[in-house]
């Protein structure tokens, strides 16, 4: 009993870590990640193209879409990152890199999108908007988190692609 009550606390740890559809981290998880972090970059990633899928193809094709999205994601990390779904379509990585890894990584993580992603149905086409920023001492992660976000949407809005976090960018 008492072997099976631990077996099923650590399983509860984990889910609690961890995003039930993709396999990664959760928010929660990513979130305690980024606030242990003294330095390096925070990715965040929306994918341009998945309600429009989602919409036509239905939920259960949406889920295979965002699951082998995380797989792509995934395989280009450097070693020692942390990836996250957050939400939705929206994904976050962590990497302790510098500006140029940082660059080169941005990306990386887009040209996993550049071919078509099979579904059960047909292939379908989606690209990812990426705003990232730096992790210093001298931020709050959740001034870090802000201003990759700020970048993410800009990057969305202009249609950039991804787009690193300039002191001149505003909400």
């Amino acid at each position: 009993f008492a072997l099976s009550e631990a077996n099923t606390a650590g399983t509860e740890r984990i889910l609690a870590r961890t995003d039930e559809l993709t396999g990664l981290s959760n928010r929660r998880n990513f979130l305690f990640h980024l606030n242990q972090i003294q330095s390096g970059y925070i990715f965040l990633m929306d994918l341009d193209g998945f309600k429009n899928i989602n919409d036509k193809l239905g939920h259960e094709a949406g889920d295979q879409l965002l699951k082998q999205v995380a797989n792509r994601f995934t395989r280009v990390l450097p070693s020692g990152s942390q990836i996250a779904r957050l939400g939705g379509d929206e994904f976050g990585v962590i990497a302790t890199i510098d500006l140029a890894a940082a660059s080169e990584l941005a990306q990386s993580i887009r040209a996993t999108l550049s071919y078509p992603i099979s579904l059960a149905s047909e292939q379908v086409k989606v690209d990812v908007s990426i705003g990232y920023a730096p992790i210093d001492l001298i931020n709050d992660s959740a001034e870090s988190l802000r201003r990759a976000d700020l970048a993410m949407y800009e990057a969305k809005r202009s249609r950039s692609g991804a787009l690193l976090w300039k002191s001149d960018q505003k909400k």
